[in-house]
């Protein structure tokens, strides 16, 4: 099992604040230095400690201007199922994120549309029509604060 240390978490931090800093400058904020901090950045990958380095894309600049969580009841049928829900529902246009939670609903799925019926059409496409889901709630995103994966602000550094 692969063990996290202090330096890690330190190159965590920074990697989760910028993704695209290069070595020289990551291990320059850490303390390390650069071939031993790229050695620590190359066995975190492998781990799979980091799994990827993305762009942030604001929705509403790239022309989806309405965002909203649409909570889902699995029906019980489907229960043994539930977690292969997950990646179909991610591989629908215009979600960003979803979670499997426990509760009385199973699954939210973060979405960004256009517009309020973009938003109508895909509950009933996407969530009233499958079989195996059934009541839905949908709360629309005044703001989405995004900051530090929350996991990361945990970590005292």
């Amino acid at each position: 099992m692969f063990t996290v240390t202090d330096g890690d978490r330190r190159i965590l931090h920074e990697l989760s604040r910028d993704g695209r800093l290069s070595n020289k400058e990551l291990a320059a904020r850490v303390g390390l230095p650069p071939s031993t901090c790229h050695g620590r950045v190359r066995l975190l990958e492998d781990a799979g400690v980091i799994r990827g380095y993305r762009a942030v894309v604001d929705p509403q600049a790239a022309g989806a201007a309405i965002s909203a969580l649409v909570s889902v009841a699995v029906l019980d049928h489907a229960r043994s199922q539930v977690t292969d829900l997950v990646p179909l529902m991610r591989a629908l246009p215009g979600v960003q994120q979803v979670f499997l939670l426990g509760g009385d609903r199973d699954l939210v799925i973060h979405v960004a549309v256009a517009d309020v019926p973009a938003l109508r059409e895909f509950i009933r496409v996407n969530i009233g029509a499958h079989p195996d889901l059934g009541q839905s709630q949908t709360h629309l995103v005044f703001e989405h604060a995004v900051g530090v994966a929350p996991a990361l602000s945990l970590i005292h550094i």
